[in-house]
């Protein structure tokens, strides 16, 4: 969709909004989430990105090993102490 008429689609959705204070609350509220999510660039880095999927990977292995008895696994209560 081109620019132009993705702008026009927006309009209408929005204008057909208008006499529907809820609706119109919630998109006012979802267009502040937005922008402000636009302005404090919350891309992440390709290391950060390579960190948490390493991390991932390291969690499902040792969670493999646990599964084959390989590992012994902690009480939940242990793990929410430390946090």
């Amino acid at each position: 969709m081109e620019t132009m008429q993705l702008q026009q689609s927006v309009l209408r959705d929005v204008a057909s909004l208008l006499d529907n204070t809820e609706a119109m609350k919630e998109l006012h509220e979802f267009l502040r989430r937005l922008k402000n999510k636009k302005e404090t660039g919350t891309t992440m880095s390709a290391d950060d990105k390579k960190e948490v999927l390493d991390d991932i990977k390291e969690g499902l292995r040792e969670l493999k090993l646990m599964k084959q008895g390989k590992l012994k696994s902690r009480p939940i209560e242990e793990l929410l102490n430390e946090i």
